[in-house]
């Protein structure tokens, strides 16, 4: 992470305390103003307009109180600047258009025709933050450093990656805290729409009895993993969205209870279903080496039901991703059913 340059440090600080000393003064004398020239009781109810709000709630209604994860937070009641450290494609959905993002989440193949305009935040450089004058910045993290370096900037909205465990409570909180809410229900009410369409599609040409497995491998550590219900590789989309049934040992031990669990060759059996979907498995042979007998071995394999996954589609869990997820999925599976 970039560090603030030492003078550049002390300028910053020195003009928002002298900004908030200002405002401080400021307000102090326009109480001491209206004080002077308020009017009698009997002509204050005669002069006040119910339309003009009083002074105390308009500032009142300027920020609001939010129960966050990590605690209340008060936050603009409408955020102008916004700078997002893992929620950008969340925003965008809710038709927000924050001022910065950071650069892993502006890489996101899925939401190319939506960045325009967006600042590059690099790796949460704060000079870059800093530049953007956010009035709030959303973030999933959770260190306790670096929440303390973004509310010096601006309030800071922090809920936690996983903290929320279905897209529908993630953009519920968001719409809420945001003044979205309209736009979040209605952008779940079509994510819905769109599984139950694909859910009635699968239906007519899949056997209802059939599993579906999701695998994969992993290079760096030569491993083989099987992933849950979670916001790995599409495990949400296969069996929150589309409702595939996974195979019994999965079921029983991972789907509302892990993400991904790291297997042993000799287990893979037990986990695989009559349909298996794989993530990088182009790279299988390089991992598996001489056991690679034992995956093709499988039934799935043997029988050409085995999907490869799009890492670039299928490593995200933010909900666009997620929408075309189920698509995807779907189509694949039709695609292979000849419907």
């Amino acid at each position: 992470m970039k560090r603030y340059s030492g003078w550049k440090w002390i300028a910053g600080w020195m003009l928002v305390v002298l900004f908030v000393t200002a405002c401080g003064n400021g307000a102090n004398e326009g109480h001491a103003k209206a004080d002077a020239s308020a009017p009698a009781p009997e002509q204050a109810a005669t002069a006040a307009s119910p339309a003009a709000p009083s002074e105390s709630s308009a500032a009142e209604a300027a920020t609001k109180k939010v129960a966050a994860p990590l605690g209340e937070v008060e936050i603009p009641t409408h955020p102008v600047k916004i700078v997002t450290d893992g929620y950008l494609p969340e925003l965008l959905v809710l038709g927000v258009k924050p001022a910065g993002a950071t650069q892993w989440e502006l890489e996101n193949k899925v939401i190319q025709d939506q960045i325009d305009g967006i600042a590059n935040t690099g790796e949460r450089s704060l000079e870059a933050i800093l530049a953007l004058e956010p009035d709030l910045i959303v973030t999933w993290v959770s260190d306790k450093a670096i929440l303390e370096q973004y509310e010096k900037i601006a309030p800071t909205l922090a809920i936690p990656y996983g903290h929320f465990s279905t897209i529908h409570e993630t953009l519920t909180f968001l719409g809420d805290a945001l003044g979205k809410q309209e736009e979040a229900k209605t952008w779940l009410a079509g994510l819905d729409q769109t599984a139950a369409d694909a859910r009635a599609k699968l239906e007519k040409a899949i056997d209802p009895a059939a599993t579906f497995s999701l695998m994969g491998v992993f290079v760096v550590d030569k491993g083989f993993y099987v992933y849950g219900d979670g916001g790995y590789r599409g495990g949400e989309a296969i069996y929150t969205h589309l409702k595939l049934e996974p195979p019994a040992k999965q079921k029983e031990e991972m789907i509302g209870k892990e993400a991904y669990r790291q297997i042993s060759y000799e287990l893979v059996d037990e986990y695989a279903g009559d349909y298996i979907f794989l993530d990088q498995g182009e790279m299988i042979s390089e991992v598996w080496g001489s056991d690679e007998g034992l995956w093709k071995s499988l039934d799935a394999v043997k029988n050409d039901r085995v999907f490869q996954l799009d890492p670039d589609l299928f490593w995200g869990n933010d909900p666009i991703s997620l929408k075309l997820q189920i698509e995807e999925i779907a189509r694949m599976l039709l695609e292979k059913a000849g419907s």
